[in-house]
């Protein structure tokens, strides 16, 4: 077979080689079609860090108020215990009226801890309500506003600029934001040390009540 044949022969070598040339050349095009689209889409700001930054910002604004509301929750249970514990404190003073000193010593003592355990648990127990009911106040949580945006222009930016301004604006306001939650739950755990101490000096009237009686 001659040289020429061989060349216009289907499946030769000359006819792969034009095939290859062929694929190659839409495999870069192809190529080149993704790097535009990536290069476009990264000066859009479209799949940035800023933008991944935007929404975990979005995310723990929410969650802040859900633990807000929480904590909330939280003190609403507190001050209703403080309500059941108001019927076991009111029978506590229930000695008060017919007790008297007997000259005995111990008895005496006794009755002397037990008048100042009584004002103790009423002092305590008057405080934690004042305490809790400051907690319930309603706080100022800084939000981001419409007049916020508004203010920051946005329209006119850029959207990848766009992006990183609404970045630092989430920034400000969840700073702000968590330094006020943090100190209410600090607030919170201080107020609960006090109901257990209000609980202690109450078992404690209650036990000078008893021996009082068996005296």
């Amino acid at each position: 077979m001659s040289a020429e044949n061989r060349d216009n022969t289907p499946g030769t070598s000359g006819n792969y080689s034009v095939k290859n040339t062929r694929n190659q050349s839409g495999s870069k095009k192809h190529e080149n079609h993704n790097y535009r689209r990536h290069r476009s889409n990264h000066e859009s700001g479209s799949g940035t860090g800023s933008e991944q930054e935007l929404e975990s910002l979005r995310i723990e604004y929410q969650n802040l108020f859900d633990r807000s509301n929480k904590l909330d929750n939280k003190v609403y249970i507190t001050v209703t215990f403080l309500g059941f514990m108001f019927v076991f404190i009111t029978s506590l003073f229930g000695s008060i009226p017919e007790l008297h000193f007997t000259g005995v010593t111990i008895h005496d003592v006794l009755a002397v801890l037990y008048l100042i355990a009584c004002i103790a648990v009423a002092v305590t127990y008057v405080f934690n309500l004042i305490y809790f009911m400051e907690l319930l106040a309603p706080e100022q949580i800084v939000r981001l506003d419409p007049d916020k945006i508004a203010s920051a222009g946005l329209d006119q930016l850029s959207i990848r600029n766009a992006e990183i301004k609404l970045v630092e604006l989430y920034r400000k306001i969840i700073n702000e934001d968590l330094g006020k939650l943090h100190f209410r739950c600090d607030r919170f755990v201080a107020g609960l040390r006090y109901v257990i101490i209000t609980l202690v000096l109450s078992f404690v009237s209650y036990g000078l009540q008893i021996l009082l009686r068996t005296l």
